[in-house]
């Protein structure tokens, strides 16, 4: 038994070792090139799932700063003079627990300004996707995503949550994606190698730029089987220019809470995006859960890190109903490279109820989220000179549960998580 210990040890820094060159030597191209799922984020992973289980992209587009009217005047796209439009389109794919429903589904869901929600039912062999060895894509019924563009031609049906008409083709260019090595998979670093994670996320790009127009109207009649030529209001949208945004989430079921923020609509800084994501994780051992995190900026082309994985910690979260505040640095011990200060206001915000699975039985509005939040960013270095003192517009906000459990298990507490703490 003591020869042991030493074995194991020395098993355990020759494999690290390896990693560590192994990683340094594959590139991202050559590990996309394995077609290995895990190194692929952007592509379905459900390839082998028939039940329990979800996968949803979120595509967020921000237009350019204008003045828009609706055709017949009614208010229902109204946008203010000088602010832009911001929408999210969703497609996924549910697989419902087949022994107790049968409400698996292929989907699409839209919100505008996060004041409107409209969600769109698909059998789910309308729902095709790219193979390990082609291009990245998805399909949805007439409705195709893939890493360069979207083009969408939804209508409501009579099984439909939705009154929105949406028609449209968008490019884009200079995605940014974050990066995928063998020792980090992306947003969840080597924590996506995990077995039985309950959800898991991924960046697809942190921020690109658009080009394309988009026409919205609105249904008069939804029970018809075609509602395309019957409509009350509509209203043709330029987005060139426009900022856009993709991640994606998939697995069993949603955290049962967690805080999300995303912008990278930074009045000072076109280009930069913010991405912050904090929930408590649950493991397949003994029933053990832990707070964990996985947090980014993207300024100037580089990847700043803030994550569980990453060795990054808190110096302080406080969640209320008028504002949302963190503060992070970059290394829990020594001196940091960098601090990040993040305040949202979430005063007379907006929400809007999104569909997510529940119970692995259906798919149900339950998730509040906002789309129009104001967040203040401040990006320090490590001897406290500021990179980044911005404003960013058009922000995702979601707070979703028990939060108060992340405020309690910041490291220092006496009720954070002895083990995992924030």
């Amino acid at each position: 038994m003591p020869l042991a210990i030493p074995i194991l040890a020395a098993v355990l820094a020759a494999t690290i070792g390896i990693l560590s060159t192994t990683n340094h030597f594959l590139s991202e191209d050559r590990l996309r090139q394995t077609n290995i799922l895990k190194f692929q984020p952007d592509k379905f992973q459900g390839g082998n799932k028939q039940e329990r289980y979800f996968e949803g992209w979120y595509y967020k587009f921000v237009s350019q700063p204008m003045s828009l009217q609706s055709d017949h005047h009614d208010g229902r796209f109204a946008v203010e003079k000088d602010t832009s439009f911001s929408m999210a389109v969703v497609p996924g794919i549910f697989y419902s627990d087949a022994s107790v429903s049968n409400e698996s589904h292929a989907f699409i869901f839209v919100t505008l300004n996060g004041q409107q929600q409209h969600y769109y039912r698909f059998d789910v062999d309308q729902f095709t996707y790219a193979a390990a060895n082609e291009e990245y894509y998805i399909q949805v019924g007439k409705n195709r995503f893939t890493k360069d563009g979207v083009s969408l031609d939804l209508y409501p049906q009579s099984n439909d949550d939705a009154d929105l008409i949406l028609r449209g083709n968008l490019k884009f260019t200079n995605s940014s994606p974050w990066p995928v090595s063998l020792l980090e998979l992306g947003a969840m670093g080597s924590v996506g190698w995990m077995p039985g994670l309950e959800c898991t996320h991924g960046i697809l790009s942190f921020d690109h730029e658009l080009s394309g127009n988009l026409s919205l109207a609105t249904s008069v009649n939804n029970s018809s089987s075609d509602a395309t030529t019957s409509s009350a209001s509509s209203l043709q949208i330029s987005m060139d220019g426009g900022r856009g945004y993709t991640e994606k989430d998939f697995g069993r079921s949603f955290p049962s809470l967690w805080v999300w923020i995303q912008t990278n609509s930074f009045r000072n800084n076109p280009g930069t995006s913010l991405f912050v994501s904090l929930a408590r994780i649950p493991t397949p051992f003994f029933g053990i859960e832990f707070p964990g995190f996985t947090a980014a900026i993207w300024h100037n082309g580089e990847l700043i890190p803030f994550a569980t994985w990453s060795g990054a910690a808190f110096d302080d979260i406080r969640i209320s109903k008028e504002e949302v505040y963190i503060a992070m640095r970059s290394a829990r011990h020594g001196r940091s490279k960098y601090r990040v200060e993040i305040s949202v206001d979430r005063r007379n915000l907006p929400e809007v109820l999104l569909y997510a699975p529940v119970n692995f039985t259906r798919m149900e509005p339950f998730v509040w989220e906002a789309l129009r939040a104001t967040v203040h960013l401040r990006l320090l270095d490590g001897k406290g000179n500021v990179i980044i003192d911005d404003m960013g517009d058009y922000a995702g906000l979601e707070v979703h549960g028990s939060v108060q459990y992340l405020v309690d298990n910041v490291c220092g507490k006496e009720t954070a998580n002895k083990l995992i703490c924030l």
